[in-house]
């Protein structure tokens, strides 16, 4: 079975690039633009990793973490991406506690070599 992952980036172009990414890497993946939209897919499709920008038009990536990390289960791994270099400082971990952290602008590649990371597999 594959794995899946859910994009959340209210960005289409990034977005778009990111999702292709972990498609043509075998990966199964959902989107979403918004806070709403991540939240809802959260509690119907449970994703194996969530990548999620930190700034949201409708609220902010703490919020989609928040929620993933209510679920039951196994916990899901989390990408915090930011182009803000503070969000991402080492120091603000316990702010935005997230399994591993991306800064923008980054290439395909990255996000695809920390997805594998933590899902444990290489497809």
């Amino acid at each position: 079975m594959k794995k899946t992952v859910l994009v959340v980036e209210d960005q289409s172009s990034q977005r778009k690039i990111m999702v292709e990414g972990l498609q043509r890497a075998g990966y199964l993946v959902f989107q979403a633009s918004d806070v709403r939209d991540a939240n809802s897919l959260l509690h119907h499709q449970k994703p194996d990793v969530l990548v999620v920008d930190m700034h949201l038009p409708s609220g902010d990536g703490t919020e989609v973490i928040r929620e993933v990390r209510k679920l039951s289960g196994a916990p899901v791994p989390v990408i915090a991406v930011s182009i803000d270099l503070a969000i991402l400082n080492k120091n603000l971990m316990t702010t935005y506690p997230a399994d591993a952290y991306l800064s923008k602008p980054f290439h395909p590649k990255e996000l695809l070599k920390l997805v594998e990371e933590l899902v444990g597999v290489s497809l």
